[in-house]
């Protein structure tokens, strides 16, 4: 059971790195209409269905060049054998610039993780290299690395291409009107949920350890929030809630992860590069 404790806190971490893109993912589609406050017309409405929210969004995302993303991710295991139980808790609050042409990023983190207490960390993922700082000192990530992440991170950032698999949570998904924004929202329990967390859990990439554990989870519920601005289209908050649990060799482990986030800025933000004292102390 370590070891899933320790895979489920790996996954976490490279959920930061990808969050900002995969986030937005968590959209769903059918013919549902939005939600219409008593009193008010179809004309003052005028909210979309879900699939019309789905291609109207993911048109809005091929012209995004740009944004930024401030988000928390909270996560609870718990263990327990018998009367005992252990809880690790990390919380991870993250503020992230990102240009998709070129694709490069730039993010600042803050980090609280058990037995270790709390990490700031800044990095820059670029074409040029990938740079972390921890504990004050910069350091490269190795060549032979960067290709791997920064694929992962250039699929996140193509939401466009990602937003079919949803459509397995039509059913359950609605669109409600919240001020300037079309909210999409699903809650979802059951059978069948399994494939969706899965692809939510992958945003950390295609880990096999992380898949293993995944297979083993019982899914009890995730809930899905989505907002985007009614006159762009665009962005601008997604929740991701999920609850799991599993047991293994007399032991019983469950998860609660929330993923929170708010996007702004979106095609204001200027070039991302690695500045040059950075490259020069970079180890």
């Amino acid at each position: 059971m370590k070891k899933w404790t320790a895979v489920l806190l790996s996954a976490i971490l490279l959920l930061g790195i990808t969050a900002c893109g995969n986030a937005k993912e968590a959209t769903g589609g059918n013919n549902t209409a939005a939600e219409q406050p008593a009193g008010e017309t179809k004309e003052t409405v005028a909210a979309p269905t879900v699939d019309e929210l789905i291609q109207k969004t993911t048109d809005a995302s091929k012209d995004l060049k740009s944004f930024s993303m401030d988000a928390q991710i909270k996560q609870n295991i718990t263990v327990s054998q018998g009367d005992q139980k252990q809880e690790q808790k990390v919380d991870m609050q993250m503020k992230t610039d990102m240009t998709k042409e070129p694709l490069n990023m730039y993010q600042e983190i803050k980090m609280s993780i058990p037995d270790q207490g709390e990490q700031d960390i800044k990095q820059y993922i670029t074409q040029e290299g990938i740079y972390s700082q921890v504990g004050g000192a910069w350091t490269k990530v190795p060549d032979e690395m960067k290709d791997q992440l920064m694929a992962t991170v250039e699929a996140s950032a193509k939401p466009e291409q990602q937003l079919e698999q949803f459509k397995s949570i039509s059913k359950d998904a609605k669109v409600s009107v919240e001020g300037n924004e079309y909210v999409l929202s699903a809650d979802l329990s059951g059978e069948g949920l399994k494939e969706l967390a899965k692809s939510l859990m992958s945003q950390s990439g295609n880990d096999p350890q992380t898949a293993a554990l995944m297979e083993q989870m019982n899914i009890k519920n995730i809930k899905i929030m989505y907002g985007v601005n009614k006159d762009t289209y665009l962005p601008t908050k997604s929740d991701v809630n999920m609850t799991m649990d599993m047991e293994q060799d007399g032991q019983g482990m469950s998860l609660e992860m929330v993923l929170t986030s708010t996007f702004s800025k979106h095609n204001e933000v200027g070039e991302i590069k690695v500045p040059q004292e950075v490259l020069d102390s970079a180890k």
